[in-house]
């Protein structure tokens, strides 16, 4: 049978003696053998300086399928005495997998690239492979990958942790350790860099790592009210401006808000007022007025006719909305000055408190009106980052999951960095 051209020069090195195929089991197996200019080497040492033979044996190497027919490139392996490590050891194939010796390196890459937008599992039932070898070509690809990674430079970007194990590495080991720290460009919307724990010297790392000079080009820094991550900023960023998240503020103040809500609750005189601010109904409560429906607000206008505390809370809700809409700093501080006056006039202790928290870092606050920018994207992509530990069904090895992060939610993939087979 003659042997077609693109078959011929399927391996450099190599050249085709025969090829087999058995159609009714969907199998095609293609014969080398090295050809004479083409010098064995050592596979531990790759030394070419091979002494005599010291025997054979026969592979059967796993590649791309061939029309759809499982392929499987067949030739003698030999076995050589290494001068160099002085013992015998088996040649060296380029083509071959470093993973696994039954798989080429070709189809090992492409094996990789599945596992980018799937899980390990189903790439290895699709493949019809082994679930651990899979799972170690993935983890290889992504190592050699992250040895010439280095975090692109950005401008704005933002902080955020995201929680990454249960388990203790010790009894005494702090809750802080069991925390990813992900960095994200807020220009380009991706995940640039991932740090253990959510500790100050967790940030440190990064900019450790992009040196000094793209810490000076760093302008703003969008993270959550977490002290170590503006402790790191201020010490490593000399013209950043550190922002904090609108969506935490608002959190915080939503809590503090349902809190007093329930107090009301309890303390109220009117039956009638109780059945409408129970806890089914307290969504409504932190609920922007323009954004209910219109039996929502006939439920509100209920409330606020019978108690005039709540219609504190309400003055106070939509005057929080407003700070945030303001267009200057100097507006937003008039508003937020009128709001610990109904605070007072209301006496609501957890708004209260949280009023003056607030108003103590003041100063940072302020520079969400000069610098719009929020961690939201963080909190989109610790989203994607839950939807992938799911996936997974969790992660042991915490070194695996941070580089899985880096290649779902970032630039370690074969689309960034392309790994040649």
């Amino acid at each position: 049978m003659k042997i077609p051209r693109f078959i011929k020069n399927v391996t450099p090195g190599f050249k085709v003696i025969d090829v087999k195929e058995w159609i009714s089991r969907g199998r095609v197996e293609i014969y080398l053998e090295r050809k004479e200019s083409n010098k064995p080497k050592c596979r531990k040492c790759g030394s070419t300086t091979l002494g005599s033979k010291r025997g054979k044996y026969f592979v059967r190497i796993k590649t791309m399928p061939l029309f759809n027919l499982e392929t499987y490139l067949c030739l003698w392996r030999h076995k050589y005495h290494c001068s160099n490590c002085g013992k015998a050891r088996s040649e060296d194939f380029d083509f071959v997998s470093p993973e696994t010796p039954h798989l080429s390196r070709e189809y090992s890459y492409w094996i990789g690239r599945l596992c980018e937008i799937t899980s390990v599992k189903q790439a290895a039932e699709f493949s019809g492979n082994d679930k651990s070898s899979v799972w170690r070509m993935d983890y290889s690809q992504m190592k050699r990958r992250f040895q010439n990674y280095k975090p692109p430079k950005a401008r704005r970007i933002s902080v955020d942790e995201v929680y990454a194990r249960r388990k203790k590495y010790g009894a005494k080991e702090s809750r802080d350790k069991r925390f990813f720290t992900i960095v994200c460009d807020l220009d380009t919307r991706k995940v640039i860099w991932v740090s253990e724990s959510r500790s100050k010297e967790a940030l440190d790392e990064y900019f450790h790592i992009i040196g000094p000079e793209a810490c000076r080009d760093i302008e703003v820094v969008a993270a959550d009210q977490h002290d170590p991550y503006k402790a790191s900023v201020n010490e490593n960023c000399p013209n950043a401006v550190f922002v904090w998240d609108r969506f935490h503020i608002m959190q915080s103040f939503d809590q503090a808000l349902n809190e007093d809500r329930m107090w009301l609750h309890q303390h109220a005189a009117s039956t009638e007022v109780k059945r409408l601010t129970r806890s089914k109904f307290k969504t409504l409560f932190i609920k922007k007025a323009d954004r209910r429906t219109n039996q929502e607000r006939r439920h509100i206008s209920d409330v606020l006719e019978d108690n005039k505390f709540f219609a504190y809370l309400e003055l106070i809700k939509e005057a929080m909305f407003e700070v945030y809409a303001s267009k200057s700093e100097m507006e937003a501080r008039k508003k937020f000055l009128q709001i610990k006056e109904w605070l007072k006039e209301g006496q609501f202790y957890n708004l209260s408190k949280w009023w003056e928290n607030l108003n103590k870092g003041w100063g940072t606050f302020k520079n969400y009106f000069k610098h719009r920018v929020s961690s939201s994207l963080s909190e989109g992509i610790n989203n994607v980052i839950k939807t992938v530990k799911k996936r997974a069904y969790g992660y042991r090895n915490m070194q695996y999951f941070k580089l899985k992060i880096l290649q779902v939610c970032g630039y370690l993939n074969s689309k960034y960095i392309p790994t040649y087979f």
